[in-house]
């Protein structure tokens, strides 16, 4: 019997079911769907990195109800962090993470095409890494999701995690755990070669310090070998906000100041912006709500699945 943990946003519920039940029926695919009152108790994250650690398969129903909740963010980077076989259900046409781009999606309107999937895709787990990510899992102390995401993040960057990408931002994350038993002798070597190629690399940087006045002010023709100029181009940026009860806020003025963009949110909370730039370059964005506190950070351009929370002005 193989198990699959299902990870999706309420607001897709209908969908998510009616492909629930064909998965039972099917007779050899058993199910993990989570409940309303998991959500109740403290120790929910580590509920759920439990529970997905436990199934086969994590299949994930994506759509733009699901690139904003915070709950489906959190159980799809776990995922990762456990190195499940994620499979990604498109429910619409929302592009999926960055990090899970490479991972060829099936439609939720082709059913078999799924089931043959999820009965043919092979699986395996490291029990002990494993404990050891739903171990950190455990140290979670917030109970609000979007504090729950922040928290793991940090979590996942501790002592024997890496984590790349700009995750939320939400946002284009790739999780591994880093290499452990066998090889301690090589791991010294690497990390020797690394402090070495620090160094080096200060002793680069300061020796182009000092002849930067010469390559300005003197020899014009070393100009030539120098400038190495990032390319410009198209890049995509989009997300949602919501209020602190984690509804949807829509008619919320968004803005990218360098780039004098602004747009308003739809009815989902939701925004987007193209503009042309250096790939993944950092830039500010400002959102702002009658009754609300502005907000402003900085995001990555390139980044889909950005995910704000406006606080309302005390009276």
């Amino acid at each position: 019997m193989r198990t699959v943990f299902i990870s999706y946003s309420r607001a897709d519920l209908t969908q998510v079911e009616s492909v629930e039940a064909q998965l039972k029926s099917s007779g050899d695919i058993q199910v993990w769907r989570d409940q309303e009152r998991l959500y109740g108790g403290q120790k929910w994250p580590k509920i759920l990195g439990e529970a997905i650690a436990q199934q086969d398969l994590f299949l994930l129903f994506w759509s733009q109800q699901a690139a904003a909740s915070y709950f489906v963010e959190f159980e799809w980077t776990t995922a990762l962090a456990l190195k499940k076989t994620v499979i990604p259900c498109q429910l619409d046409d929302t592009p999926l993470p960055s990090a899970l781009a490479a991972v060829q999606s099936l439609s939720v309107h082709d059913f078999p095409r799924l089931l043959a999937t999820l009965r043919a895709t092979s699986c395996s787990a490291n029990i002990s890494e494993q404990q050891v990510l739903i171990d950190q899992l455990e140290r979670i102390t917030a109970t609000n999701p979007e504090q729950v995401v922040k928290q793991s993040r940090n979590l996942f960057d501790q002592k024997n995690w890496t984590v790349g990408g700009n995750v939320i931002q939400g946002e284009n994350i790739t999780i591994h755990i880093a290499g452990q038993g066998a090889g301690g002798g090589q791991r010294l070597i690497e990390k020797w070669q690394l402090w070495v190629g620090v160094v080096v690399g200060i002793l680069t940087a300061l020796t182009l310090a000092l002849e930067l006045p010469e390559k300005i002010f003197g020899k014009r023709d070393s100009d030539k070998n120098t400038t190495v100029s990032r390319e410009e181009k198209l890049q995509r940026i989009a997300g949602a906000i919501r209020n602190e009860q984690n509804e949807p806020l829509p008619n919320v003025q968004v803005s990218l100041p360098q780039f004098q963009k602004t747009t308003v949110t739809d009815h989902l909370g939701q925004f987007q912006f193209e503009v042309k730039a250096r790939e993944q370059e950092t830039v500010a964005l400002l959102a702002q709500k009658q009754g609300y506190l502005p907000y402003e950070t900085d995001v990555t351009l390139g980044n889909i699945a950005l995910g704000f929370t406006l606080r309302s002005k005390k009276p």
